[in-house]
C-alpha cells in the first residue's frame, strides 16, 4: 500500500470517522477544524471544578439497526458508555403528549371537541384523496402531513412547531423534511403501531434504547476518534479554519490555505470535505463561476441559540427532550442531560438546555445573555417545568449553521452546486454539512467510513446514498 496524506476539512463525526479508518490503515491524516474543539454539533463541554457538569448542543442519541456500526461506536467509546432510555413529549393544552404520537395518549389528552374535529378532518382528507376528489401534490411539508394526518392534527402537532422552528410557513418548506423526519406514515399507521408495537419492524422514531457516553457527553465520541487518530500518527489542528481551497486550471485541488491570523497552506494526496458545502464553494480559488455562487447564496441555514440553565433541583422531567410548539413561547425545545447519563450534573442539581431557532444576525441571535435567560425562564415557568428562584446560573452558546433550510427551491439550487463540485478533482464532499442534509449521527459516521473505504479499496461504496437512505431517517 502506498501511504497517502489525506487532508480532511472539518472535525465533525463524518470527517473524524473517515480519518480514523484511514489512519489505522497507515495513511497520514490531517484534520482542519475551525473551532477550538472537535465534534461539530455533536460536541460536549465539561466543567470539572468543584462540581462536575457536562452539556451538549441540545439532545443527541446514537442508535442504529446496523450491528457492525454499533460495535464500531463501542470500540471508540470503550467502557465509557451507557444504554439510555429515550422519552420525548410535546407540551400542549398544559398536558404532555407522547412523541412520536401514540393513539392512546392522544385520545386521553386531547380536548373532546378537538378530537372529534381531528377525526372528521382525517377521514375527509382520506376520502378526498382515495377518490381523487382533491389533489394533494406532496410538494410542501404542509401538504404532505395534511394528506396523512388531516388538517387539525397537522396544525396542532406538526404545523405550528415547524413554522416556529424554521421561521417560515410550512407551505414554503419542502416535503423532504416531512418524509425524512416523520416515520409514522399516517394516523392509521400511528394507531397500528400503538396497538401492535414491533409488528413489521420498529420505525426509527420509535427506537427507545440508545448509546450515550457515561462521562463527558456525546462529544466523547468525537474526542475518542481524535485520540485514536493522534495515536495512529495523525494530526488534529483546531482553531484552523479552511479559508482557501486552491485548484489548478484542470479543476484539481492543489492545496488548502488555513488559519485565523497566520495563514499556512497544506497539500495532500486526497482531500475530504465535511464543512458546509456553501463554505467550500466560497473558498475556492480561483473562484467559482458567478452562476454557481448565486445558487450558493440562495441556500439558507437555520441558526440556534442555546440557553443553558443550572437548576437547584434533582430533575425537571423524566424526558430526554420536550417540544414546546405553542407560538406564545419562544423556546421550541428543551433537553435535560442527566436523563441521558446521571453523571452529567451534580447530585441534587440538573441542567436544562433551551433551544431557540433564529437566523444569524437577527434579534434573537444578537440578544444579550441576561435577556435570553429571562426569556427561557419565563417560557419554562409558564408551562410549569420550573418554579421561581430555581436558577443558580446560566450561559449561552450559538451555532450559525445548524439546520439546512429545505425550502421549496433548495433542490434547484443544490443540484447545480453539486454538479459543479463533481468536476473538482481530488476532493470528496460528504457528511451533514458537506451534503446540505439534516443527517442523523449514525449517517454521518457511516458516510465517513464509506468514503475511507473508497480511498482504501478504490471501489465505489455509495457513501452518497447514505445521505438519503430511508433506513436512516425518522
Amino acid at each position: 500500500m502506498t501511504k497517502k496524506r489525506v487532508v480532511i476539512l472539518g472535525g465533525g463525526l463524518a470527517g473524524l470517522s473517515c480519518g480514523y479508518e484511514l489512519s489505522r490503515a497507515g495513511h497520514e491524516i490531517v484534520v482542519l477544524e475551525r473551532e477550538p474543539h472537535v465534534g461539530g454539533m455533536a460536541s460536549s463541554f465539561i466543567e470539572d471544578g468543584e462540581e462536575y457538569w457536562t452539556h451538549d448542543f441540545g439532545p443527541h442519541r446514537f442508535h442504529s439497526s446496523d450491528e457492525n456500526l454499533i460495535e464500531h461506536v463501542k470500540e471508540i467509546l470503550g467502557d465509557n458508555l451507557v444504554w439510555a432510555e429515550r422519552l420525548s413529549r410535546i407540551v400542549l393544552f398544559n398536558k404532555f403528549f407522547d412523541y412520536p404520537l401514540s393513539a392512546k395518549n392522544v385520545l386521553k389528552n386531547m380536548p373532546p371537541l378537538l378530537l372529534v374535529r381531528a377525526f372528521l378532518d382525517y377521514f375527509a382528507v382520506r376520502f378526498q384523496d382515495r377518490l381523487g376528489l382533491k389533489k394533494f401534490d406532496d410538494k410542501s411539508f404542509e401538504s404532505w402531513v395534511t394528506r396523512r394526518f388531516g388538517k387539525t392534527l397537522y396544525r396542532i402537532f406538526f404545523g405550528q412547531y415547524t413554522e416556529k422552528a424554521w421561521g417560515m410557513p410550512p407551505s414554503q418548506i419542502s416535503a423532504d423534511w416531512a418524509s425524512q423526519r416523520i416515520s409514522l406514515l399516517s394516523l392509521a399507521d400511528t394507531v397500528k403501531k400503538t396497538l401492535f408495537p414491533g409488528k413489521g419492524g420498529t420505525p426509527r422514531t420509535l427506537v427507545r434504547k440508545f448509546i450515550y457516553p457515561k462521562f463527558g457527553g456525546i462529544g466523547e465520541l468525537a474526542r475518542g476518534y481524535a485520540r485514536k487518530i493522534e495515536e495512529n500518527g495523525g494530526q488534529i489542528l483546531v482553531n484552523s479554519p479552511a479559508v482557501r481551497v486552491h485548484h489548478d486550471d484542470a479543476m484539481h485541488v492543489t492545496g488548502i490555505e488555513y488559519g485565523r491570523h497566520r495563514r499556512e497552506t497544506i497539500t495532500g494526496d486526497e482531500y475530504i470535505n465535511t464543512i458546509p458545502i456553501t463554505s467550500l464553494v466560497k473558498a475556492l480559488s480561483p473562484a467559482a463561476p458567478a452562476e454557481v455562487l448565486a445558487h450558493v447564496n440562495a441556500l439558507q441555514y437555520i441558526s440556534i441559540v442555546f440557553v443553558y440553565l443550572k437548576l437547584r433541583r434533582e430533575t425537571v422531567s423524566p424526558d430526554s427532550w420536550v417540544y414546546l410548539p405553542e407560538k406564545h413561547l419562544t423556546v421550541h425545545r428543551i433537553s435535560e442531560f442527566r436523563n441521558f447519563s446521571k453523571t452529567c450534573a451534580p447530585q441534587g442539581k440538573t441542567m436544562v438546555c433551551a433551544e431557540i431557532t433564529c437566523r444569524r444576525g437577527d434579534e434573537i441571535w444578537r440578544m444579550n445573555p441576561e435577556d435570553l435567560e429571562k426569556l427561557a425562564e419565563k417560557d419554562l415557568m409558564s408551562v410549569g417545568l420550573i418554579g421561581p428562584g430555581e436558577i443558580e446560573g446560566s450561559f449561552i452558546k450559538r451555532i450559525p449553521y445548524a439546520y439546512p433550510v429545505y425550502d421549496l427551491e433548495y433542490r434547484g439550487h443544490l443540484a447545480p452546486i453539486q454538479q459543479y463540485l463533481a468536476k473538482l478533482g481530488g476532493i470528496v464532499t460528504t457528511g451533514r454539512q458537506g451534503n446540505f442534509r439534516y443527517n442523523n449521527m449514525d449517517q454521518s459516521v457511516e458516510m465517513g467510513r464509506k468514503v475511507a473505504d473508497e480511498i482504501l479499496t478504490g471501489d465505489r461504496t455509495g457513501h452518497e446514498a447514505v445521505a438519503t437512505g430511508k433506513e436512516y431517517f425518522g
